[in-house]
């Protein structure tokens, strides 16, 4: 049987600039197909939980925590999609977004009205945990595979409150913040998951024996092209 394809943060990478470059597959694109299928994910998860009893019905409302990289730029498309699926959301950005397709990303949500709130300082934190208690999901979208150590202290802290909100399903983009994309390790703080929908293919980190208590169910998904077509997964 075949392994599932793993990949190291470097591959990843190479990933994403060869779809750009040889597919012609822009990276707004890319975020588009990786957030909107993060979105689907999360929203059957919370299906199955109210089919099951441990959740209300629809509407559910959804926070997103947001980074200032292309992760951060994942959390805004998923916040679309929810909203568009007629569910309240709320974000909430621990800076402004450093990337092009992040940014993009986060004017859209603006002007969809999407309410997009700064985790700024110790007060800012206490709003979004008394706010994030009240929510059904809540979205870790803070930070991406480029993590190396630890996080900043002031990222630690907002980890620290969301894995301090005991109500919410958690969902991870790509990655728990605070875990080592290739050593599956952490050196600081780090997301807990109940679920962790990871874009392209699993991250070599995820085979860790510390990684399993932090990542939950696993989901691939994919960014809207075969990997097969730039060699990927061939003998």
């Amino acid at each position: 049987m075949d392994q599932p394809l793993r990949l190291s943060r470097e591959a990843l990478r190479a990933l994403d600039a060869r779809a750009i470059a040889e597919l012609g597959i822009p990276g707004v694109v890319l975020m588009e197909n990786a957030g909107r299928q993060a979105a689907e994910a999360l929203l059957g998860a919370l299906r199955q939980q109210s089919l099951a009893g441990r959740r209300g019905a629809p509407p559910w409302r959804v926070a997103v925590v947001c980074g200032t990289g292309n992760n951060g730029g994942d959390g805004y498309v998923l916040a679309r999609h929810v909203q568009r699926a007629g569910h309240a959301v709320e974000c909430w950005a621990s800076g402004a977004p450093a990337t092009e397709d992040a940014r993009c990303n986060h004017a859209i949500a603006v002007r969809l009205g999407i309410p997009v709130r700064t985790l700024a300082d110790p007060p800012s934190l206490a709003a979004a945990s008394a706010s994030w208690e009240r929510c059904d999901a809540l979205v870790d979208g803070l930070l991406g595979t480029g993590l190396r150590g630890s996080p900043r202290p002031e990222q630690g802290a907002v980890i620290s409150a969301m894995n301090g909100a005991a109500r919410p399903f958690k969902l991870a983009l790509d990655l728990p913040s605070g875990l080592d994309c290739d050593e599956g390790v952490t050196l600081g703080p780090c997301f807990r998951a109940d679920l962790t929908v990871t874009f392209a293919a699993a991250k070599l980190g995820f085979d860790a024996p510390s990684a399993a208590a932090l990542l939950g169910a696993v989901r691939v998904a994919d960014l809207g092209f075969d990997l097969a077509a730039l060699g990927y997964g061939r003998p």
